[in-house]
């Protein structure tokens, strides 16, 4: 607390000294000679860069301080020939500190950009070589991260801008794909010689993307089931395992599917009544949930992972996840989060943090461990990875049927903040 005071103070303190810099100019006639501009910094008393000088940065409303001489007077700025505002009591003949506005264009939102900071006064205006770069870009997530090649799929992010390449893991580069005006979605097919997983990057002129977790992740140590070379030993109540081409194609061999009719009244969540709703998986110790050397990692960096293919419009009831018999669940239900019944058009990966985990049927507190939702040694000697189909909503309505496929359970790290 003592040290967030400091820097507050710190500012202030400069702050005030701008303030009264800018009172004694009141004082100072404008000078009159030709305006130049030497040197561009950051208005920033905290970070190390407080007194880099620099010809080139993102738009994004940071707060900038223009150096030279004959400043004084100032009636317009512009970046990129955009204007910015300013306030003329922060305008001396030596400084201006101003704005530098996220609406100012770059390259990669205007075909032809200036690269000038240009600045008119009352007695002659000045331009300086100033670069605005577009901002990286970011991956949030791909629509399904085990899709076969030859299939399209969508990564969702932002900036994707100036977008030169989508790298695949094993580096194979990709250059034919679509990208968005808005730079915000990238549609691109997967290679047929896509055989490893690992992470997908989307480079731009100006920035690299790279997901955390891996892309093509369908077997391997961090998944636990995929119902292939991982096939538990189960209690399946009906749900069965497949490997069909037409009932739920674009899987990676076979997968887990529910189907049922007439699944279950309201509020009919016994456990004899199961039948078709509901998926034990245990396993022994060959096949833990999650290695035992990583559950001291921190839980908000974990998600569990899978895919899904929903046929049926689903519209109540919900995925009660759980493992080991312990206190903490997680809900999954994806048609209150779309406020519709919900489908999907083939396979889509489903992404839930394990912070999601509470108590209370998925309702209450956050699980503060991985070990809390998984147990001390990540399998308790024999794990168990329970899908539950419960209705018990606020709609609290019948179900009459569900026709859900779910493959490549997997727990992995999905960020690093």
């Amino acid at each position: 607390m003592n040290h967030i005071f400091g820097k507050l103070g710190l500012l202030l303190v400069v702050l005030l000294a701008i303030l009264s810099s800018c009172q004694d100019s009141e004082l100072e006639p404008i000078s009159t000679g030709t305006p130049v501009i030497k040197k561009v910094y950051l208005l920033d008393t905290i970070s190390r860069h407080k007194d880099s000088t620099f010809v080139a940065t993102i738009p994004d409303d940071k707060l900038l301080v223009i150096n030279g001489e004959n400043l004084g007077g100032i009636i317009k700025v512009y970046f990129n020939d955009y204007e910015a505002s300013f306030n003329t009591n922060y305008n001396t003949n030596t400084h201006l500190i101003i704005r530098l506005p996220k609406e100012a264009p770059t390259e990669a939102t205007m075909a032809t950009v200036s690269n000038k900071l240009r600045i008119v006064t009352s007695h002659g205006e000045v331009s300086y070589d100033f670069l605005l770069l577009p901002p990286p870009p970011n991956i949030y997530w791909i629509d399904n991260e085990n899709a076969l090649p030859g299939a399209t799929v969508s990564v969702y992010g932002a900036n994707f801008l100036l977008v030169q390449k989508v790298i695949f893991p094993g580096n194979i580069e990709v250059t034919d794909f679509k990208s968005t005006k808005e730079g915000d979605k990238i549609e691109v097919k997967v290679p047929a010689n896509l055989t490893l997983a690992g992470p997908l990057q989307v480079v731009t002129k100006y920035g690299i993307a790279k997901t955390v977790s891996p892309f093509n992740l369908n077997a391997g140590t961090s998944v636990f089931a995929n119902f292939d070379d991982k096939q538990w030993a189960n209690w399946m109540w009906n749900i069965f395992v497949k490997n069909s081409t037409t009932d739920y194609p674009g899987a990676h061999g076979s997968y887990a599917y529910f189907e049922k009719n007439s699944v279950t009244k309201a509020g009919d969540n016994a456990w004899w009544n199961a039948d078709g709703r509901a998926m034990w998986l245990t396993t022994d110790l060959r096949n833990p949930l999650m290695s035992k050397d990583s559950l001291t990692n921190r839980v908000e960096h974990f998600s569990l992972k899978f895919e899904i293919n929903v046929k049926q419009a689903w519209a109540s009831g919900a995925f009660l996840i759980k493992a080991n018999g312990k206190n903490y669940a997680a809900r999954y239900e994806p048609w209150r989060t779309a406020g519709r019944a919900y489908t999907t058009q083939g396979w889509v990966t489903v992404t839930i943090p394990l912070t999601d985990f509470r108590t209370a049927d998925g309702t209450g507190t956050s699980a503060a461990s991985i070990s809390d939702i998984l147990g001390a040694d990540g399998n308790n000697g024999g794990a168990e990875f329970v899908f539950f189909f419960d209705n018990t909503t606020p709609q609290n309505s019948d179900i009459d049927k569900i026709a859900i496929a779910v493959d490549n359970l997997r727990i992995v790290r999905t960020t690093n903040k």
